[in-house]
């Protein structure tokens, strides 16, 4: 990997510069976010990291931007999900395989048994997961529910392996590790609330150009999301970044590693309106369903890119003139004192 110290300014692509979905917030944000941050402070001492890392993500923004075209108490599922992830975030992010195990156990238990009692000395996540599941739940098919929890189980498991990899500094290959961020970037789960007032048969989601449609958005949002958070991710001395990984493979500077993500999501970014016009008809029953999934789709991603620079989990207070510019200075590796 080539590391050029007159690197200290890299330019972001901007691969949505021909998304036709534009920014659009969600009606019920206000009333949303005021719930979801009722009911996180019901819980006494939440550690202050995980609180200032709340109002980084500014979560009730992200949910109202992801989730523009759903109703209030999907948007407020949706917040409550963001919450879930913070914390199952936090304490996996340093953790050590077999503790990451043991709290992926507590909250795939939590969520697949919303009636169950939680011990009282187990880690609070597990209570967060079951209030989010008893709450969220009540209002969406089986179906949806089932492929829900089976998102969520392959989430929670490729968090495992990602802290396998870091305990060993081991670095994948592109393809191999596009394979497991699919998988650790929660993505398949945190589409799953676009399908909760839909009752659409499994048929739809295994037909080819929907599925194309879904892997494309996916692909894209994790791709975008590395590139902005590479900087803050490799001043903490963090592997598990796409960049990096290019960096490494192909051994070349930064801004050529940022140009060759960018390349890449534009293709994705032209596969998905290439794709788009060859949705076949399900029935009148489910065409407007369909439509709303795939609609919900194109908007989360638009939604996501939006909250990177309105956030300050990546750019502080610096993303709305960093959107403009795409110019971002390197920040200097922290202390690991």
């Amino acid at each position: 990997m080539i590391t050029d110290p007159s690197e200290s300014v890299f330019i972001l692509p901007d691969p949505l510069v021909q998304w036709p979905w534009k920014r659009i917030l969600n009606p019920h944000y206000l009333q949303a976010e005021a719930e979801w941050s009722a009911w996180i402070q019901s819980f006494n001492g939440i550690p202050h990291r995980i609180q200032q890392a709340m109002d980084f993500c500014k979560i009730g923004l992200l949910s109202a931007l992801m989730y523009p075209l759903e109703n209030k108490d999907v948007l407020r599922a949706c917040c409550d999900l963001m919450v879930l992830y913070t914390f199952f975030e936090d304490y996996t992010d340093v953790a050590m395989p077999h503790d990451a195990q043991g709290l992926a156990m507590i909250v795939m238990d939590a969520l697949r048994n919303p009636n169950k009692p939680r011990s009282a000395d187990e880690c609070v996540i597990g209570e967060i997961s079951r209030q989010f599941s008893q709450s969220s739940m009540k209002c969406v098919s089986e179906s949806v529910r089932r492929r829900f929890i089976e998102a969520l189980e392959e989430y929670t498991t490729a968090v495992v392996e990602e802290a396998h990899d870091r305990a060993q500094c081991f670095i994948r290959n592109v393809d191999d590790y596009i394979i497991l961020r699919r998988s650790t970037a929660a993505i398949n789960a945190t589409f799953m609330p676009i399908q909760f007032t839909l009752d659409l048969p499994d048929e739809v989601f295994e037909d080819p150009v929907i599925r194309r449609l879904t892997d494309v958005c996916r692909d894209l949002s994790i791709l975008m999301n590395d590139m902005y958070s590479y900087n803050v991710e490799q001043a903490r001395g963090e592997i598990h970044n796409v960049v990096t990984v290019v960096m490494h493979q192909e051994n070349i500077g930064l801004n050529e590693a940022m140009k060759w993500v960018g390349d890449y999501c534009s293709k994705l970014v032209h596969n998905f309106l290439e794709d788009l016009c060859h949705v076949p008809s399900f029935g009148k029953e489910f065409d407007d369903q369909v439509k709303h999934y795939l609609d919900g789709l194109a908007y989360w991603t638009r939604g996501h890119d939006s909250w990177s620079f309105e956030s300050h989990r990546y750019f502080k207070e610096d993303g709305l003139d960093i959107q403009k510019s795409r110019r971002v200075v390197l920040l200097p590796r922290e202390s690991s004192n």
